[in-house]
Formats: C-alpha cells, sequence, structure tokens
C-alpha cells in the first residue's frame, strides 16, 4: 500500500531529476495568457516543458503535494499546437489540479489497500488456510483498486473537460465556442499521439467518448451535476471504507 503512495508523493522530485525539464519562456507564457485569462502566473510557474525530441505530444499533471506537483507538458505538444489548442490541454489540467483529482485517484489507491490490510488480517484466523487466504486477500485487493480505478479515472476526465469548458467559455464570452475548441484540441490531441478516435485504455476514455460527453455536457447541464454527485458518492464511500478498516482493524 505504501508503495502506491510514496510514488504520487516522490515522483514529481524523480521526475524533475530524471526529465529534460525547463520552465515556459516569456513568449509561451504571454501567449497562453493571452489565450486564457485563467491562466495566471501561479499556474505558469508549475508548467514544466518536457523536452522529448518531439516524440510525445501530450500533457499530465505530476504529483499531488502542494509545492512539489506541477504539470508536465511534452515540447511536441506546444510545438505542434496552436496557441489556443495548448490553452484549451492547459484548461483540463488545470480542472486536475484544481478540483483534486490526483488526491481523489489516491484516496482509491490507499483505501484498497486498507482493505487489504483487513483481508489479511482476517485471514490469520483461518489457520491451516491463512496462507491461501492472504494470496486471496492480495488478489482481491489488486482487483478492487484495478476495478474503481477503471470506473472512477474516465468520470475525472470528464470533470475536467467541464472544467476546461467553462474556462474557455469564459475567456470567448461564448461556450458553445469554447466547447469547439477543446473538442478541436483534443482530436489533434489524439491524432499526433497516434491513437484511433475511438482508442480507450484502461483508465482513460477515448477521444469519442470524451466528445460526447463534452456534447452532452453543453446540451444537458444536468450531466454536470451528476457527474458532481456520482464523483462526491464515490469519495465519501471510499473514506467510509477506510475508517470501517482501520476499526477493523484496531479490533
Amino acid at each position: 500500500m505504501l508503495v502506491p503512495l510514496a510514488a504520487v508523493v516522490g515522483y514529481p522530485l524523480l521526475a524533475r531529476m530524471l526529465f529534460s525539464l525547463r520552465t515556459l519562456t516569456d513568449v509561451e507564457r504571454r501567449q497562453l495568457m493571452d489565450a486564457l485569462p485563467q491562466f495566471d502566473e501561479t499556474i505558469a510557474h508549475r508548467i514544466r516543458v518536457w523536452d522529448t525530441g518531439g516524440r510525445i505530444c501530450n500533457a499530465a499533471v505530476v504529483g499531488c503535494v502542494p509545492g512539489f506537483s506541477f504539470v508536465l507538458v511534452s515540447d511536441a505538444l506546444l510545438s505542434r499546437l496552436s496557441v489556443r489548442s495548448v490553452a484549451a490541454i492547459l484548461a483540463h489540467e488545470m480542472g486536475h489540479l484544481r478540483m483534486w483529482h490526483v488526491p481523489m485517484r489516491l484516496c482509491v489507491v490507499f483505501a484498497g489497500g486498507i482493505v487489504g490490510m483487513a483481508l489479511v488480517h482476517q485471514a490469520e484466523s483461518l489457520g491451516s488456510l491463512q496462507t491461501a487466504g492472504q494470496i486471496a486477500a492480495m488478489l482481491t485487493t489488486a482487483g478492487y483498486m484495478g476495478l474503481m480505478l477503471h470506473l472512477v479515472a474516465p468520470l475525472l476526465e470528464f470533470h475536467a473537460d467541464a472544467y476546461a469548458i467553462d474556462a474557455l467559455g469564459q475567456a470567448s464570452g461564448d461556450r458553445r465556442k469554447g466547447v469547439r475548441t477543446l473538442v478541436g484540441a483534443l482530436s489533434r490531441l489524439t491524432i499526433f499521439s497516434g491513437l484511433l478516435p475511438n482508442q480507450r485504455s484502461w483508465l482513460y476514455p477515448s477521444f469519442e467518448e470524451r466528445r460526447r460527453a463534452i456534447l452532452f455536457q453543453q446540451a444537458s447541464p444536468r450531466f454536470r451535476r451528476w457527474l458532481h454527485g456520482i464523483l462526491a458518492i464515490i469519495l465519501f464511500s471510499q473514506l467510509t471504507l477506510i475508517v470501517v478498516c482501520l476499526i477493523s482493524l484496531a479490533n
């Protein structure tokens, strides 16, 4: 359990040491500030550009500890996409930062680890079946973590997209234009990343899934409220699970 927790907390420091990172240039910073008013100096100082030799076109939030976490932007993203598209991608990453999505994932991992510890503790009372019980507990823990992350991760992407829509809509004064900008940026990012529009992974939805969710958010404000509600329920359930398992371990 401590390994994934240490990885999330310590990875930003490791990334700074291992990767060739730089801050935004003055020109890049001014261009992004002009394209996205929410992109202020505070956010600009949290951006790190990764020199990949143009091989990787993507962006991601690294870490969750204030003062250590940052937004990683690849060099290809800055060079291949327009300033407006880069601003749209960064608005999405800002959504992850400001809505504490990394800590929420960490909560899911921590809950899974606590469940595993509780199950292993219970397996100690199985006598001759203790070893089999502990193996089953570890497999159950891995399955639980994988399933929960599989369910939660796409919702967090949709949630960050919702934040980006609001930010881009405020910047342009037209929410529909913000939607078009975000969809266009995601489309180009998908192409430059070498992915198919319908290609998804265990943790991330495909471009088509995100496009449909974005358009649905534009058409139905209820989707946004549903998304907030579901994520709140998931967070509450994980915190409750942690408390229950800790009580079980204490007895």
